[in-house]
């Protein structure tokens, strides 16, 4: 019996591809911040929106599971936005100095300033309503400056 992960499930329903392309024209490479991460293939013009986040809204207190086994991005409340299946979203890594930010309306992503060609994609995870569940755990050190 395979055990259901998000990478599992990506293998199975994606034909072996590692993501769903939710933002156009970005490739995943080696990054220097964590494993690998999203790089974008052309420039990104200030305030430029690059995709907007879709999925099922659930609470995190009541499935906490997904904290560790989906894909998910934080809404107000204690809410996640939650997705199955990797998304180019997903690859996106952590930084106290990004290039991207979430909008208002926690869905809509866009550059914060001009991204140049090859330049990697990341978003400041602790500017995000972040589940207290998630940052009591030891593997989120890096979210605490």
């Amino acid at each position: 019996m395979i055990e259901a992960t998000i990478d599992t499930c990506a293998e199975i329903f994606l034909n072996g591809e590692a993501l769903i392309e939710t933002i156009p024209d970005t490739y995943l490479a080696p990054s220097k911040t964590q494993g690998r991460g999203l790089h974008t293939y052309r420039a990104w013009a200030k305030d430029e929106v690059l995709c907007v986040l879709d999925g099922q809204v659930v609470e995190a207190n009541r499935y906490p599971v997904l904290l560790t086994e989906m894909e998910w991005n934080a809404l107000p409340g204690e809410m996640l936005l939650v997705r199955p299946l990797r998304t180019s979203y997903g690859f996106i890594n952590h930084s106290f100095d990004p290039n991207l930010e979430i909008g208002l309306d926690y869905r809509t992503i866009s550059a914060l300033r001009a991204i140049t060609a090859g330049e990697e994609l990341k978003l400041n995870y602790a500017a995000q309503p972040v589940p207290k569940g998630y940052l009591e755990r030891d593997d989120t050190d890096f979210l605490r400056d």
